[in-house]
């Protein structure tokens, strides 16, 4: 095992984690493996014993991994819904709990989950980027002047390059990551926040599988018990109980009710709280005066001249997702990430703000001064000033910290290279094992995958109507930034849990922008739109790949799979998934674009702002530039510099939980877990008392798996029903009622086959006969061992 440099989120190895490794005892999800997680020493250590045993426990199954495509394409219909929903994109794991309950081993699990993640990603780029032509073509909200920047959309035309096009991205993104594997999950180990959940859930499989029932039942009652916790918690701050309220647009779950009954005309609890946010105070009055029973735009105060509280905002959204996400980043990283927003909402945007700078609106073709909104139907000033110049400044500081982050990895680049030019000559690496076969996809696959996807993805796009050299340009750019951003983005996910989509996505569109919109290429400015954000979805699909493929990679490193598997597994997945997603997504965002549904979709509204303002001319290069070195710096002081800047490109109800979450693990760490570990160890030794801590550490994990267990499972459920809600069910008078028992009778479903499920699986239930076949167990190994006597 080779030596590695010091990385800004690595753990220490425990002695008895080093004893075990030197003395080759240590084996996967034992407690040892647990207490010394992104350790390096670790993962190398792992790898070699992968190299050489892995054969004997990674098996493909074609019939299992189809179960995983076939529950991944379904659900990425409803990641798209979430998705325009809240701008978040809910994650499949969960699935892994069928197979569990059918008995399968780690690895199946493992291997089909990877198909189900690979189908969930394959259109990550159609829900954030690609409803911005929608709203540009149609939405009144994109006017410039009397007209909009896209006169009219060939819905059938784009939505075929862009999902065969998003295909070979797709698959791009695979090949690209397997270059990286070995440096960000081996060498160097990024310690993604939150994966520990899916990791743990495999290791209640291996207990299944292998018959420890009582193991199992323990870990499944956990996770059971907080995932029933978390769907009460979201059922009580986000279903719609008032019905007539909701179709009203006034909040109507069961604790804005609460929230609202204990307040009066200005003020009262509903200040404070208002759908999922806890926030600052707010008047619960519109800009007129009148009173609402609400804190209107949620909780964000309109701008009030000498009112601090409208120049930035502070919020926490009650998300178990969120909090879980902090507890596995720990205080530091997730501080980290709460700096950016703390700068943003503290200083950056109240000195816009207080300065009233300048921004320029596209719907009247001129600069205003910020606090011009406060006049319009626009009251949230501070809002403006976050999209319109806070995300350019965080765009920048994505960019500028990834660039330095990457330029500091070159000797590791150096050997990345060489791993690349080895694969364009046909040299055979350490993925090939002789007479056991291919323990990682032939590097030698990757430049095929490069030619075979330019050319392609440059036909698809003439087929569809663009010239050929923007075409071809297109092509050559996605080549590139696929591997370099997609390095970034994946490099954030890994130090935060989150992966910055949207954020290097802008940096695409801005790059497409500018070449066809100032080369003469042979596209009028409106093709020029079309092309840009079309090519942005396909590079948003790509990275998706990349990031949901490393996550896959880290978990089969812990279980002994082949990451060879791992990438059939998720190529396998992309071609159903990113159609129906797809199809999903473009039905929503025409519904979205013309009004009939109202969703948040941030990452639309977004990219559709972005581009209006660069098609007219008027980008914010300055902020862009403060926004590179402001996060090329906190690298350079840090490490973690792209981690700032995704910060700086959230809102605060979404950085603070996970804060909350990371400074509550450390506070745990110190005053809980940490006596009583040292107190085992002084009486019955250090062994002892690091078993002790790593069986507490994976009860919170447990706690942690359900929440986002629980949450995963509501937001499908709430999904399904908002759908339905827009339909012309949603304006019958029995719907409401119907509505609800129809979730309720879902819900004890569900319930019912879970349990009927791992009953036939011996973990759960019978637990008399249980009792009494192991007491019967033990009487005859007593008996067994007199006799041998």
């Amino acid at each position: 095992m080779s030596d590695v440099e010091r990385s800004p989120y690595r753990q220490p190895v425990t002695p008895s984690g080093l004893e075990s490794i030197e003395k080759g005892t240590l084996t996967w999800l034992d407690q040892d493996m647990y207490n010394n997680l992104n350790t390096g020493i670790l993962e190398q250590y792992l790898e070699e014993k992968n190299l050489n045993d892995s054969f004997e426990i990674s098996h493909w199954s074609s019939k299992k991994v189809f179960i995983g495509i076939f529950i991944g394409a379904i659900f990425s219909g409803v990641t798209a819904y979430i998705g325009l929903k809240i701008g978040l994109a809910v994650s499949a794991a969960w699935y892994i709990a069928l197979g569990m309950a059918l008995q399968w081993s780690p690895s199946e699990v493992n291997i089909a989950t990877s198909a189900t993640t690979g189908a969930t990603n394959a259109s990550i780029g159609f829900i954030f980027t690609f409803p911005a032509i929608f709203l540009l073509a149609y939405s009144e909200d994109y006017k410039i002047g009397d007209g909009h920047l896209i006169s009219s959309v060939d819905t059938w035309n784009l939505a075929f390059i862009g999902i065969i096009a998003s295909m070979f991205a797709g698959f791009l993104g695979v090949m690209y990551f397997i270059i990286f594997r070995r440096v960000w999950l081996v060498e160097d180990p990024l310690p993604m926040p939150g994966f520990e959940v899916t990791l743990k859930l495999l290791d209640i499989s291996t207990d299944v599988s292998t018959g420890s029932a009582e193991e199992a039942r323990k870990s499944i009652n956990t996770v059971g018990i907080w995932t029933i916790i978390t769907m009460g918690i979201m059922f009580v701050i986000d279903y719609p109980i008032r019905w007539s309220k909701k179709l009203a647009g006034i909040p109507s779950s069961l604790a804005d009710w609460l929230a609202m009954s204990f307040s009066g005309e200005k003020w009262g609890l509903a200040s404070i709280y208002t759908e999922r946010w806890i926030h600052q105070p707010s008047k619960l009055t519109d800009s007129t005066g009148e009173s609402l029973g609400y804190a209107p735009n949620g909780g964000i105060t309109n701008y009030e001249s000498g009112n601090p509280l409208s120049y930035t905002f502070l919020g926490v959204d009650v998300s178990p997702t969120l909090f879980a996400i902090g507890w596995f980043m720990k205080f530091r990283a997730a501080f980290l990430v709460s700096l950016g927003s703390i700068l943003a909402w503290f200083w950056l945007i109240p000195l816009a703000v207080i300065q009233d700078v300048p921004v320029y609106d596209p719907s009247i073709g001129e600069y205003v001064n910020i606090t011009y909104y406060a006049e319009t139907d626009k009251p949230t000033v501070q809002w403006e000033a976050f999209e319109s110049i806070i995300r350019t400044i965080a765009i920048g500081a994505i960019l500028g910290g990834g660039i330095l982050g990457l330029l500091k990895m070159t000797p590791t680049f150096i050997g990345i290279f060489g791993d690349i030019s080895g694969a364009f000559s046909g040299e055979k690496g350490e993925e090939f094992v002789e007479g056991k076969g291919w323990y990682e996809w032939p590097l030698s696959h990757i430049p095929i995958f490069m030619i075979l996807s330019f050319f392609a993805i440059s036909m698809i796009f003439i087929l569809g109507g663009f010239p050929i050299l923007p075409s071809i340009i297109f092509s050559t750019v996605l080549l590139f930034t696929t591997f370099l951003l997609g390095a970034i983005a994946v490099r954030v996910m890994g130090e935060t849990g989150i992966e910055p989509i949207s954020g290097t996505s802008f940096i695409v569109l801005l790059m497409l922008l500018m070449i066809f919109l100032n080369f003469d290429l042979g596209l009028t400015k409106e093709e020029s739109v079309l092309m840009a954000l079309i090519g942005t979805t396909v590079f948003g699909s790509a990275i998706s790949m990349s990031g949901t493929v490393v996550g896959d990679y880290k978990n089969s490193l812990y279980i002994g799979n082949r990451p060879y598997h791992i990438s059939k597994g998720n190529i396998m997945g992309i071609i159903p998934g990113a159609i129906l997603g797809a199809g999903v997504a473009i039905f929503l965002s025409k519904l979205l674009a013309d009004g009939t549904i109202k969703l948040l979709a941030p990452q639309a509204n977004a990219f559709a702002y972005f581009t209006t303002i660069v098609a007219e001319g008027q980008g914010n290069w300055s902020a862009l530039l403060v926004g590179m070195l402001l996060g090329a710096f906190v690298e350079w002081a840090t490490g973690m510099g792209t981690s700032f800047g995704l910060g700086m490109y959230l809102p605060t109800p979404t950085t603070f939980p996970m804060l909350i979450g990371g400074a509550y693990r450390s506070w745990w760490e110190n005053r809980r877990l940490k006596p009583i570990v040292e107190s085992v160890k002084k009486t019955e030794g250090i062994s002892a008392g690091e078993k002790k801590g790593a069986q507490m550490l994976l009860f919170t994990f447990m706690i942690a798996a359900g929440a986002l267990t629980g949450e995963a499972f509501y937001g499908v459920e709430a999904a399904i029903l908002a759908v339905l809600d827009e339909t012309s069910l949603g304006i019958n008078s029995w719907w409401p009622y119907a509505r609800i028992t129809g979730f309720i009778i879902i819900n004890m479903i569900l319930g019912a086959i879970v349990y009927i499920l791992f009953r036939r699986a011996g973990i759960l239930g019978n637990q008399k006969a249980k009792s009494e076949d192991k007491s019967n167990k033990s009487q005859s190994s007593i008996l067994d061992a007199e006799l041998a006597d």
